[in-house]
This record gives C-alpha cells, structure tokens and sequence, in this order.
C-alpha cells in the first residue's frame, strides 16, 4: 500500500479529506484531488495569481496607493485591524499581508479592486470553473454563497504563481517572499518550521474554518521540489488535521532526501 494511503487511512477520524502530491512531471499521490472544498483562506492564491499576472503585465502598479475606510475593516486574521491610525497602504503591502497573515481586510480591498464578475471572468479563461469558486469576500457571514476549491486546482495555482515568478526576475523575491514568511505554520511544514533544516525552503498557504483546515505547500530542498495540497472537512479534532498534515509533509521531505541520496 502507498504510505500516504496508510497516512490517509491511520486519520480515518476525518470525515472528508484530499491530498495532491506532484512534483511539476508527475502526479506522486492523489485522493479526493477533483473534490471541490470549502476553501476558507486557500482562496487568496488565486486572487494572488490574478493580481501578479496584471502586475507582471504592468496592468498594474505594485505601489499604487489604496485607502481603506473603517466601515471596510473586518475582524479575523490579520493586522490591520489593529492598525486604526493607517488607512492607506500600497497594493504590494496589501497582497502581501494577505499571504503572510492572511489578513482579510487586504483580502477584501483587493477582491473590490478586482470586482467578483472580473475573477470569475480570469477563472473561466483558464479553464478552472469546475475547480474554483469566488464568490463571497472573508467574513461575509450573511452570504449564503462559499468560495471553493479543489486540491488539484489549488496546487495549480501555486505551480503558476512561482512559474510566473521565475518569467519574471523582477518579480520573483516580491511573489515569493510573503510565502516564505509565512506565520501560519502548523501543518505540512509543522514538524520541518521546527527542525531547522539548512538548505530547506518551504512557501505555503493555509486555510481554516469551524471544522475545516488546509494546507498548501512548496518543499524545495537540493534542487528538488514537491507540491502538495492537504484539504479536510469535518475535521472532528483539530489536532487530528494536523496531525495528519504533519505527518504528510515529514514524509514528503524524507522522500526528498531519499532521492537525493540515492546513486543517479
């Protein structure tokens, strides 16, 4: 039996859950991967996507400025809720703090920015209609609509967006470094943010929700990458998730350091 099946079936505790593995040639595992998901905050790496794509296009400007009025604050993660005397910031401190903290205030100011009915138009001309949803912005609790997404098209999005930092050397340290510096760490890089292992970058994304935790990561190690994307619902046991997401990721970068150990 594959070791990520044996991973999968010693969490059974979890109601629903999807995993993805590829290295950019090959899909490594894949269970659940064309599920479509709640997809709390694993959302933002399409919108991500959307604005480095007109950014790199020059449609946009990194520091243009944008003010955020108080009724636009929201609660949640991130800080600028906790920052009333700034009101102005620039788009790439906006897509930044989306990623990095997640913040949904930023999340919401640049789904205004980019109007739900231009995302859904970018989704449809990639093809990914089937695969994700944007429909509602970050603590919308009236709504009765959600924001979805697959494992697979998750892990897409974030092959696209590093493909696009490397098309762009001017771009490549502003699209990757809220990834890199990410705060949420807990899950798939969990048990590897804690050893310290020299020469092991990690970029990922987290999302959750009452009964929901994602995660999704980029392992670079010695000239080898590994993508993979960790989707639950009805988690039971917070714990349970990341657990199992830990215990993902640890075999993922052991796997790593097999193949580079072993004689090409």
């Amino acid at each position: 039996m594959n070791t990520y099946m044996k991973i999968n079936d010693t969490y059974d505790m979890i109601h629903s859950k999807a995993l993805y593995i590829t290295d950019g040639k090959q899909v490594l595992f894949a269970e659940n991967e064309d599920q479509l998901y709640t997809a709390a905050s694993v959302i933002k790496l399409p919108i991500y996507l959307y604005f480095f794509k007109k950014i790199s296009k020059g449609e946009l400007d990194l520091q243009t400025e944008i003010h955020i009025s108080p009724d636009k604050v929201v609660a949640g993660a991130g800080i600028i809720q906790i920052l009333p005397e700034k009101r102005t910031w620039q788009l790439e401190e906006l897509l930044h703090l989306m990623i990095a903290v997640s913040d949904n205030t930023a999340t919401n100011q640049l789904i205004d920015l980019a109007t739900f009915s231009n995302l859904q138009a970018w989704i449809s001309a990639q093809g990914w209609e089937k695969s994700v949803q944007i429909e509602r912005k970050m603590m919308d609790f009236k709504s009765d609509k959600q924001n979805k997404i697959t494992a697979k098209l998750a892990v897409t999005v974030f092959q696209e967006i590093i493909e696009l930092s490397k098309q762009y050397p001017n771009l490549t340290e502003t699209i990757r470094r809220p990834f890199l510096n990410q705060q949420h760490r807990s899950n798939l890089t969990g048990t590897l943010e804690e050893a310290g292992i020299v020469g092991l970058s990690m970029l990922n994304k987290t999302g959750e929700l009452k009964d929901i935790q994602h995660d999704v990561a980029i392992f670079e190690y010695e000239g080898e990458t590994r993508f993979v994307a960790a989707l639950t619902n009805n988690t039971g046991l917070e714990a349970n998730a990341t657990a199992w997401m830990q215990n993902v990721g640890r075999q993922l970068f052991d796997e790593i350091n097999r193949n580079r150990e072993e004689p090409k």
